[in-house]
């Protein structure tokens, strides 16, 4: 009976394990097969093995040292952005619900209206920083965010504020299922407000802080249209992610061998970070 059981079960989900499969692992499998095959001149069509990635060898080290900066430059000031709005919103005071849904309208807003908003606001001749840094005296010039010095920091800069709503609807919605008892008995302790945090608070966010770092980086690690809109991966190469050297290699030079390689390095480096999180927060949890 059990047997029967276990077979209606595997047939049942068969359809969509199948479904599963042609999404993930079919363009996967292509991405692998194209990043070792040959897509101009004498080779196309053929088995280059490491060709396409000795064609871009010497790019990967600038490359991905820019997409990890740019990841974590986002992600980490987003996640500490985002807990700090949910501790002051777990509070009551007038104009929560205000500060709230100001605090999540940046989510609402599509990534390439993003990228717009903040060109206008870096924008040196009438953008909103500079106009607001010159009448105060502090500077006489205009600066160039966007040159390439300050590049990779604006771009950053944007990824934060779209990002930190992200972080703080975790944070929020995990702030408010602590029991208060255990702030209490905290309290009976002689426990401050420093140790309440740090005792109480923390040990119940782990969980919620672990899931939320994966997916920010994930996601940060492959956004595209941010740097797109506001840099086009210039000045030079200032802000050229992997994510944008795929675009480019795919439809600035026409090669799928190299951007499937791009693709193939950007998947390595996504699953070390993940492994990583993982040993760490094993270690954490033993």
């Amino acid at each position: 009976m059990k047997a029967i059981q276990r077979r209606r079960v595997i047939l049942s989900l068969l359809p969509l394990a199948l479904i599963l499969g042609f999404i993930y692992a079919y363009p996967l499998v292509k991405v692998c097969f194209n990043a070792f095959t040959g897509f101009t001149g004498s080779s196309a069509g053929k088995f280059v093995g490491l060709k396409n990635f000795a064609l871009i060898k010497a790019d990967i080290p600038k490359t991905v040292s820019t997409t990890l900066i740019w990841t974590f430059g986002s992600v980490l000031p987003a996640m500490l952005l985002g807990l700090t709005l949910a501790m002051v919103c777990n509070r009551s005071f007038a104009g929560k619900k205000a500060v709230v849904s100001m605090s999540l309208l940046p989510y609402a807003i599509p990534l390439i209206i993003v990228a717009s908003c903040w060109r206008f606001v870096y924008n040196p001749d009438f953008g909103i920083i500079n106009v607001f840094l010159k009448k105060v005296g502090l500077i006489q010039d205009s600066i160039s965010f966007l040159g390439y010095e300050n590049a990779l920091g604006s771009v950053i800069m944007a990824r934060i504020w779209r990002a930190t709503p992200f972080a703080f609807m975790n944070y929020y919605s995990a702030l408010t299922t602590i029991p208060t008892e255990q702030y209490e008995a905290a309290c009976v302790d002689g426990a401050n407000s420093v140790q309440r945090f740090f005792r109480v608070t923390l040990p119940n966010l782990k969980t919620i802080t672990a899931s939320t770092l994966i997916v920010l980086t994930v996601w940060t690690f492959l956004v595209f249209d941010i740097i797109y809109g506001m840099t086009g991966g210039g000045p030079v190469d200032a802000t050229k992610t992997i994510p944008m050297r795929i675009y480019q290699e795919m439809f600035g030079m026409k090669n799928l061998g190299t951007a499937s390689a791009w693709s193939l390095i950007a998947i390595a480096v996504l699953v070390t970070i993940t492994i990583i999180y993982w040993k760490i927060s094993d270690k954490e949890d033993a």
